[in-house]
């Protein structure tokens, strides 16, 4: 399977927007999607390159809860330690319903072409092939009840 580091940084991209744009929902902060584009992208350049290198530290807890922090401190510039943690803590649940989503997404879909790479799953399934499969699935369900 062939993998483009530029569809792979712009889904990053774009995912960890919608999580922290979520986030500052939940949070009911205005959001500035300046700040928000620039903490998306420091999360997706982190996801390249703990794919391309496979150096420890890359993975390591503690460095990605360091990398949390200035995510959250570059997207919604939190003035207490109070604000931080509490924004930390609503960013991390919001991540945690967004990736079983996706789990569950892999689940219903199925997909023959996915790979997982230091804990980064990458798959290939068309938007067609996710509403085809989740409606039939729903049906399906529907139907046995």
């Amino acid at each position: 399977m062939t993998i483009y580091v530029d569809v792979v940084l712009i889904e990053n991209l774009v995912m960890n927007y919608i999580i922290l744009y979520a986030t500052g929902i939940i949070l009911k902060i205005k959001v500035k999607h300046l700040r928000l584009i620039l903490a998306s992208l420091i999360g997706a350049i982190y996801s390249i390159i703990s794919y391309v290198v496979e150096v420890k530290v890359y993975s390591n807890f503690i460095l990605k809860f360091i990398l949390s922090i200035i995510i959250i401190y570059v997207a919604f510039n939190p003035q207490k330690a109070k604000n931080m943690w509490k924004d930390l803590l609503i960013f991390y649940l919001t991540s945690f319903v967004f990736g079983g989503a996706a789990f569950a997404l892999i689940y219903i879909v199925k997909p023959q072409d996915i790979l997982m790479k230091n804990g980064l799953f990458l798959g290939t399934y068309p938007l067609k092939t996710v509403v085809l499969r989740s409606n039939n699935s729903i049906f399906d369900n529907y139907n046995s009840i």
